[in-house]
């Protein structure tokens, strides 16, 4: 069960998120989101409202409602008497997420209007500067972090609001099972290598090497989750 304090703590609320309810809410999602993407809760775990009221230092309908939004996140589950957990997703259950985000991601990418221009691809440039330095740092916030930037910027190109919103609410719900690589130093090397490319590509505009590129980006994180699944949960 989660508790108030480990041996790699989590950062808490800072005072000036401390506006009202809801933004605080938003913020405990945000932390305790972190939490289960960098393996500080584990899968099956339960959350444990007095434990996360007396951390954050909020009232328990606080963590009530911010339990509420991970669960729409895809993030825990609340079964019936049993309180809230971090949510185990099967294997077929990543496999179909994972073939969503592959059709909404290369969707997006071949909407990209090419060439370009300059300053947008200056901005791509610098998010993955900060996110490679986050890597060769060991700054695991400023990976998890960066990476989002990257994407989210990425594919705001595309111009499809609905779109958009589609590709950030499955990416959401597949932070559930990012765990098992984000650490991994071995696949953000990999990752922020194949940012480089996908910039590469919009510069040199190569839409079909692009829209590869955007497809194949899915794939280790989620068949290092299957695997991980595997030898851990069979």
């Amino acid at each position: 069960m989660v508790t108030a304090g480990r041996a790699d703590p989590a950062p808490a609320i800072a005072e000036g998120h401390r506006r009202n309810g809801e933004d605080v809410a938003l913020e405990i999602v945000r932390l305790l989101e972190e939490d289960i993407v960098f393996g500080r809760i584990h899968p099956r775990e339960r959350l444990i409202e007095e434990a996360i009221a007396a951390r954050f230092d909020v009232k328990r309908h606080i963590v009530r409602q911010a339990i509420v939004e991970l669960e729409r996140l895809g993030l825990v589950d609340r079964p019936r008497n049993r309180g809230a957990i971090v949510r185990v997703y099967t294997q077929k259950e990543v496999e179909d997420l994972n073939a969503v985000r592959e059709l909404l991601e290369a969707e997006a990418a071949s909407q990209i209007p090419l060439p370009l221009p300059a300053p947008a691809i200056a901005e791509l440039e610098d998010i993955q500067r900060q996110h490679s330095a986050a890597v060769e740092e060991g700054n695991r916030q400023g990976v998890f972090r960066g990476n989002l930037a990257f994407h989210r910027t990425l594919f705001a190109h595309c111009g499809n609001g609905a779109l958009i919103e589609a590709i950030g609410f499955f990416a959401q719900k597949s932070h559930a099972y990012r765990s098992s690589a984000v650490s991994n130093r071995t696949y953000q090397d990999w990752a922020a290598a194949a940012h480089w490319e996908m910039i590469d590509a919009i510069r040199n505009e190569d839409r079909e090497r692009l829209v590869a590129l955007c497809r194949e980006h899915l794939a280790p994180s989620k068949n290092h989750y299957v695997e991980t699944l595997k030898s851990r949960y069979d």
